[in-house]
């Protein structure tokens, strides 16, 4: 038996994916400065959310908005799964040493 959970191996695949699509594909300007932190897949492989972090706040979450169909294009040309999952972006912030969570 496999000592990871399938939606676990798949997280930490979209993970690399999104990170290195970023950094090294990424035009809008807005996103530049994204950190993917993590990347939790439901069991069923059908949904994948996505926290990262950016100095740039809410402008950085507009840009992924706008990059979430070329993402998904990515993860969807790098998997070999039936369904390619739908993501939705969760922007962490630290606060005092806290992270707290904005979806």
């Amino acid at each position: 038996m496999k000592p990871y959970k399938r939606s676990v191996r798949v997280g930490h695949e979209i993970m690399r994916i999104v990170a290195e699509t970023i950094r090294t594909e990424a035009r809008d300007p807005r996103i530049r400065n994204v950190t993917i932190l993590r990347v939790e897949v439901t069991d069923d492989l059908r949904i994948a959310k996505i926290f990262y972090s950016s100095v740039d706040g809410e402008e950085a979450e507009r840009g992924l908005e706008s990059a979430r169909g070329f993402l998904r294009g990515k993860i969807a040309k790098n998997l070999r799964i039936k369904f390619i999952p739908e993501i939705t972006f969760v922007r962490v912030e630290e606060e005092n040493g806290w992270f707290s969570q904005h979806q």
